[in-house]
């Protein structure tokens, strides 16, 4: 269960790195992390989608976060990996540049998003872990941003949970 019982509440989420910035998304929502061999290109498709993945039989759609968050490219590393995560029925990936781990977040130091900045319009807050200040990401706002122009993958299995 992501909410924690106790002094104060928390919510776990799976924090990775982007474009040298930690991003988080909502441990209920994330369901495996894959190496990046797992992704198979596609071609003649739209900038935002990278490839998709295999997982059980489903083909799952790979986004690229980079080109709605406004973010700069980088390149892919050994640590780069495919997050899935499932978001209005159906399972996404998305190509992150490290995986830092899961880590509990308490509900009270979770402030509201930055509303200057472009990837505002994704993000459902910011909190800070430590010194890292950590943009926490809607994957409803995110998976909606395509206008159903992904594959549909229903998210009728339960995936195995992140590793």
């Amino acid at each position: 269960m992501n909410r924690q019982r106790g002094k104060t509440a928390s919510i776990l989420y799976v924090v990775f790195v982007l474009s040298s910035e930690y991003y988080g998304t909502d441990m209920k929502d994330s369901y495996r992390v894959l190496p990046m061999d797992a992704l198979i290109r596609v071609s003649h498709m739209p900038p935002f989608l990278k490839g998709v993945v295999n997982l059980r039989g489903v083909s799952v759609p790979v986004l690229d976060l980079r080109t709605r968050l406004d973010l700069p490219k980088t390149r892919q590393t050994a640590e780069s990996r495919i997050v899935i995560a499932s978001t209005a029925g159906q399972y996404i990936g998305f190509i992150v540049d490290a995986v830092t781990g899961v880590s509990p977040i308490p509900t009270s130091s979770i402030n509201e998003a930055p509303v200057s900045e472009v990837r505002s319009n994704y993000l459902s807050g910011t909190a800070t872990l430590g010194p890292r200040q950590v943009f926490l990401i809607d994957l409803n706002k995110v998976s909606s941003l395509f206008d159903g122009r992904i594959l549909a993958t229903p998210a009728n299995d339960e995936p195995a949970p992140v590793r």
